[in-house]
């Protein structure tokens, strides 16, 4: 977000002290928020509000469990889990995404199933 792709020492070194800084200044939550609002979703849209109203045409807030499980996929390799270009490996990283969130306990096996569909 705030350094460029170039690979080097430096950036490195500048990216460590720019996260802690960052983990002083803000609450995890908020830290989370930021980055949902600054990376790519695919198909032009670099925000949860985009890609919401984008893909969905909703507001994030009136997404359902299914799309945004399906949202949350994407943005590990947006052009591979494009909603538009490549449906089926999108549904395919949406079953993971509910699968580590039944694995950590976020929901149960029956909410990850009713999910699935």
């Amino acid at each position: 977000m705030y350094f460029t792709q170039e690979k080097s020492f430096i950036r490195k070194i500048a990216e460590m002290f720019m996260a802690f800084r960052l983990e002083n200044t803000y609450t995890k939550d908020k830290i989370l928020e930021l980055y949902v609002n600054s990376i790519y979703f695919g198909d032009g849209y670099y925000c949860v509000r985009d890609a919401s109203r984008g893909y969905f045409g909703k507001e994030p807030i009136d997404m359902t469990g299914y799309e945004s499980t399906l949202l949350a996929g994407i943005p590990n390799a947006p052009s591979v889990y494009s909603l538009t270009a490549n449906p089926d490996l999108a549904k395919q990283r949406q079953q993971y995404v509910i699968q580590q969130m039944v694995r950590y306990g976020y929901i149960s096996e029956d909410e990850g199933k009713e999910l699935s569909q």
